[in-house]
């Protein structure tokens, strides 16, 4: 018989693919289970188990057949999830060394069933076991393009708890080279990143972008694959390459220059960057609302030089506009009285209002409360059920008409923009988290991405998913009912145009913006010192939308909303 067996596993990898996983011997993904794990196993059938499982990224069932379960899990599931090829082969070889008295029972079987001396006995592995056998085998990591990353590794076999054959685990058997920590990249040519008027990007003059162009100089347009490509071992944290590890470079170059052409607007991005110069620790995103391009995007924080996107702070009563196009589509009127009492118990905590409001509005309407940014207010609409029965109610609003709780594709790769995890808006779990996340505390988190987009999607209508490179597919969510939008924009005009609004006199000399400010603790449970300053503003006749976030910068009104007003008059929008 012959030891060498080939295992081939297609899958949808960073170039776009599809296809089924499958084996010259059949084997589909779960091979682990199949595979005996009693001390009668061959080193050969688990070798050959442990190479079927990975390649069909059954990278559990992979690691079960190791000594270390958890770690091969991860790293596999990261390296893998890192590199993401086409296709994938691994060929296993011949055994490399015949242990006594290990493989099917004869002293002196190979791999390949033939005989060949004893070596004297089992040796030992660095943790100590009995290395069983030692198996090379080869891997072909397949891009398209005839772009294929081959290379030769090799995994020993030695001896589990129970005596069966297991792989004796470390980031080696991925890659001779490979440490406990990097990861691998396909990585194309490096590419020139300019902005919409066809203009290299300056970092050093905008340093604020500079991971986004980092990121971008080697963007892939979707359905498109690279002539090109360089395997690196990079650093998982910085994803930079570690200078002690080889490259591999696969095609060849064709010599012409690529460039990447951004939705950065130079005028808009200046103004915005030149706006929070006053303000440390802030970030400011505009959006141009019917396409969902980023005009520009900066941040003034070293520590945290993308936190214009990256951020996850509470927005503050900047939410209660999605909170507010909840209860409209509920049938609630912007004429209808709520309750904006001086303060609301919900599951025995207190919450206030700003200092503004400590007593209250007497008599209020939606409207004033919304003007005004009642907090109370909008307690007692979750509690009232005027947002409906359902806890998840404002989870399922951000999601179907504001595009929230889902990967964005900005031109970057998928991810979740203003949350540590996957949701800005998670479901609550209860009456009081519902309560507070009404008025954007609870477990609600945004960054000035994502509230610039919300700010944006009452602008224009419908969501618009943001993107930085013209042509990236955006998610789509269903539109505003024409008459909670319309709602939306006269409420949000009320905020700085309103006598009582709680940016009124913030924006002089202008007459067709829309907002809404908010202050918002860092976390749900009220903290002491200044709470974060945010805006949203949008211009319908000018086409654009911002979101600004100040880090204890105070009221929405002392730092957020000057920042923009600044941001507007640079560019001459008023």
């Amino acid at each position: 018989m012959t030891a060498a067996a080939l295992l081939t596993t297609s899958g949808c990898g960073l170039f776009g693919s599809s296809g089924k996983s499958k084996s010259s011997s059949g084997a589909q993904g779960g091979a682990a289970a199949t595979t005996s794990s009693s001390p009668q196993a061959s080193p050969q059938s688990v070798a050959q188990a442990f190479l079927t499982a990975w390649g069909t990224s059954d990278f559990n069932g992979a690691a079960a057949l190791t000594d270390d379960a958890k770690d091969a899990s991860a790293r596999l599931s990261a390296v893998m999830g890192s590199l993401t090829p086409k296709t994938l082969t691994l060929t296993l070889g011949s055994q490399e060394n015949a242990s006594s008295g290990t493989d099917a029972g004869s002293p002196t079987s190979t791999a390949s069933g033939s005989t060949a001396p004893a070596t004297g006995g089992s040796t030992a592995s660095s943790s100590g076991a009995a290395t069983l056998a030692k198996f090379g085998f080869k891997v072909a990591a397949d891009f398209g393009n005839n772009l294929v990353w081959t290379y030769d590794s090799s995994m020993d076999l030695v001896a589990g708890p129970s005596g069966a054959p297991v792989v004796h685990w470390s980031s080696a058997v991925i890659n001779p080279q490979l440490g406990g920590t990097d990861l691998l990249k396909a990585v194309p040519p490096k590419q020139t990143v300019t902005d919409s008027k066809g203009t290299t990007i300056d970092t050093s003059k905008h340093p604020t972008l500079s991971g986004a162009v980092n990121a971008l100089s080697t963007h892939v347009p979707a359905g498109t694959t690279p002539t090109q490509l360089t395997v690196e071992f990079v650093d998982p944290k910085s994803g930079a390459q570690d200078p002690h590890s080889g490259v591999f470079p696969l095609g060849t170059n064709s010599g012409s220059t690529v460039s990447v052409k951004t939705t950065i607007d130079p005028n808009v991005q200046s103004a915005i960057e030149n706006a929070l110069k006053a303000y440390p620790n802030s970030g400011m995103v505009a959006i141009q609302p019917d396409t969902g391009y980023i005009l520009g995007m900066a941040s003034n924080d070293t520590g945290f030089p993308s936190l214009a996107y990256k951020a996850a702070r509470a927005p503050g009563s900047t939410f209660k506009v999605i909170t507010t196009a909840l209860a409209l589509q509920q049938g609630l009127q912007t004429s209808q009285p709520v309750n904006c009492s001086p303060n609301a118990t919900v599951e025995g905590q207190v919450i206030n209002n700003d200092s503004s409001l400590r007593n209250g509005i007497q008599n209020a309407h939606l409207i004033d409360a919304f003007e005004q940014s009642c907090n109370t207010a909008f307690v007692h609409l979750a509690l009232d059920g005027k947002l409906g029965s359902d806890y998840s109610a404002l989870s399922t609003e951000a999601k179907n008409y504001f595009g929230m709780d889902q990967k964005w594709d900005l031109g970057l790769g998928p991810a979740t923009y203003g949350t540590g995890g996957d949701q800005q808006v998670p479901p609550a779990d209860g009456q009081g988290l519902f309560a507070r996340d009404a008025f954007g505390q609870g477990n609600i988190t945004m960054s000035p991405l994502t509230m610039a987009s919300v700010a944006a999607t009452v602008a224009n209508g419908s969501f618009k998913q943001p993107i930085l490179v013209p042509g990236t597919p955006q998610i789509s969510a269903t539109a505003l009912p024409a008459n909670v939008d319309s709602q939306l924009t006269t409420l949000m005009k009320g905020v700085i145009y309103s006598g009582e609004g709680t940016a009124y006199g913030k924006f002089p000399g202008t007459s067709d913006l829309a907002g809404k400010t908010g202050s918002a603790e860092s976390g749900d449970t009220p903290k002491t010192g200044k709470t974060d300053s945010w805006m949203i503003v949008f211009d319908k006749k000018d086409d654009i939308a911002f979101g600004a976030l100040v880090l204890n910068g105070g009221f929405g009104i002392d730092a957020a909303a000057p920042a923009i007003d600044k941001a507007l008059n640079t560019l001459g929008y008023r």
